[in-house]
C-alpha cells in the first residue's frame, strides 16, 4: 500500500513539474511570440506585411440596405438596448447564403466579420440566416 502512495505521489509531482517548466516557457517567450509548437501570426504574415488582426463579430437584422452600406440593429451590451450599426462592404468582403449585397433584405437575420478602419466599420465577412429545411419563417 506505501509502494502504490508513493508512486502516485511521483506522477503528481512529475506532472506539476512538466506544468512548471511549460510556464516558465511562457514568462520567458518575448510579447507576441508564441510558444513552442503554436503559431505565431507574425511567422505566417506575408514578408513585409503587418498580421491582419481577428475580425471583431456582430450580428443583428438589416435595417437598410443602399449602395456599400448594410445597417443592422444589434444588442449594445454595454447600454443594453438595441441601436442601428452601419457596416461598409468592399470588393473584399465574402458572403455567405447570398452571392452579393443586392440579395442581403431588410428583416433579415445577418452574422458580420469585420474590421475597424479610419472609423468605420468594413465588413470582412456577411452570412444571412436562412431557415432549415421544413423551417417557416
Amino acid at each position: 500500500m506505501k509502494r502504490q502512495a508513493w508512486v502516485a505521489s511521483v506522477l503528481v509531482l512529475g506532472l506539476m513539474g512538466v506544468g512548471a517548466v511549460r510556464l516558465s516557457f511562457a514568462e520567458d517567450a518575448p510579447a507576441g511570440k508564441a510558444m513552442p509548437g503554436e503559431t505565431d501570426p507574425a511567422v505566417t504574415a506575408p514578408a513585409g506585411q503587418p498580421a491582419e488582426a481577428e475580425p471583431d463579430y456582430a450580428f443583428g437584422t438589416v435595417k437598410n440596405v443602399s449602395g456599400d452600406q448594410l445597417v443592422i440593429n444589434e444588442f449594445d451590451y454595454d447600454s443594453g438596448e438595441e441601436k442601428e450599426v452601419t457596416y461598409t462592404v468592399d470588393s473584399k468582403t465574402a458572403y455567405d447564403n447570398v452571392a452579393s449585397l443586392k440579395e442581403v433584405a431588410v428583416g433579415d437575420e445577418v452574422d458580420i466579420d469585420y474590421h475597424e478602419k479610419d472609423g468605420k466599420k468594413v465588413a470582412v465577412t456577411v452570412a444571412v440566416a436562412k431557415p432549415l429545411e421544413g423551417e417557416t419563417e
